[in-house]
């Protein structure tokens, strides 16, 4: 696996990591242990979205590499993960502005709190995107499905044909941060690409 910046991503370096409610209380904590029990068997996790709580140190195996990108999290690097080698990196920058180079079928992508914006005239819908969720050995999205943003894009991704179904669930949680809110309801999909369908 290597990951590079591309030379526009200067921009969003350092990004801030204030927590926001919806993903500070312990209904985000849930989140991450659910997809963390998804993500045993991939040997890379790239999380796109990890703010400032990513997935890291709700990984209970001992892959290979994590990499998360968000423009909000703090910048962080180490060799030792559960007390094994593992390259980990968390990234200040939008995913858009990254070169990713995985063996296909080598890592899981984690999406939780799916809300990706445009990156300029690149819309989150895009090519690369596809890609990184094309040729994942697994695919975990949870979104909000009364965000507007989330909701119009999350079909695009579970209802493509080179995505496998293995579960879906609605959760509700019962996290003081959030009651009340649409963040307390969401929709937690495990997929299963198959790279060769076109």
């Amino acid at each position: 696996m290597q990951v590079k910046p591309t030379e526009s991503s200067a921009s969003t370096q350092g990004g801030t990591a204030g927590n926001l409610p919806h993903l500070a209380g312990v209904g985000s904590a849930i989140r991450q242990v659910v997809a963390a029990h998804f993500l045993r068997d991939c040997p890379h996790v790239l999380e796109i979205g990890g703010h400032a709580q990513p997935i890291t140190s709700y990984l209970t195996h001992n892959p290979i590499s994590v990499l998360t990108v968000d423009p909000k999290t703090d910048a962080y690097e180490a060799d030792m993960l559960n007390g094994h080698p593992c390259s980990v990196r968390h990234m200040p920058r939008k995913f858009q502005e990254i070169e990713f180079n995985y063996t296909p079928g080598s890592y899981g992508l984690v999406l939780l709190g799916y809300s990706l914006k445009p990156f300029g005239n690149r819309d989150p819908l895009g090519k690369l995107l596809f890609s990184l969720i094309d040729n994942a050995k697994t695919v975990i999205i949870d979104y909000a499905p009364e965000l507007e943003r989330a909701a119009s894009q999350v079909p695009h991704i579970v209802n493509r044909p080179t995505l496998s179904l293995r579960c879906m669930f609605d959760l509700r949680l019962h996290d003081e941060e959030i009651a009340g809110t649409p963040y307390a309801d969401r929709r937690f999909y495990v997929l299963d690409p198959h790279p060769t369908v076109l």
